[in-house]
């Protein structure tokens, strides 16, 4: 399934993308084949959101379960394989609970995407989905 190439805006988060990453970093590695850098890249999609939505329903997902830690509430996470541009590799992560609404994309590569794309918030970066 090839759904075309996306492109989304850079911003700064809340800082929880470090924080989930580091948690998950076992499970993460184990699913997805590589540790993950302890962060997310953070796009809004703006009005391609709706059809990134339905690109990523009818793609084939990797299922992340949460660690057990006592006391924590923590939930799965699907993560889909991305290119980004310069051929960087990645996955989008849509974890089942969350505070960003449809528009936001949060990408997990084994390198930190800032320095290596050289892109900052504000700046364009264009990405599309891979079939697994």
């Amino acid at each position: 399934m090839d759904c075309g190439v996306f492109e989304g805006t850079v911003f700064s988060g809340l800082g929880h993308g470090s924080f989930y990453v580091s948690i998950y970093a076992r499970n993460l590695r184990r699913a997805l084949g590589y540790t993950p850098y302890p962060g997310t890249l953070n796009l809004r999609v703006g009005d391609a959101a709706e059809r990134l939505a339905g690109c990523i329903e009818r793609a084939r997902g990797v299922r992340i379960e949460p660690p057990p830690i006592p006391g924590e509430r923590l939930a799965s996470v699907l993560a889909f394989p991305v290119e980004i541009e310069g051929g960087v590799r990645g996955h989008i992560v849509r974890p089942e609970i969350t505070v960003y609404k449809g528009d936001v994309v949060e990408i997990v590569a084994d390198v930190y995407l800032r320095d290596v794309l050289k892109i900052s918030d504000g700046d364009k970066v264009r990405f599309r989905l891979l079939d697994p």
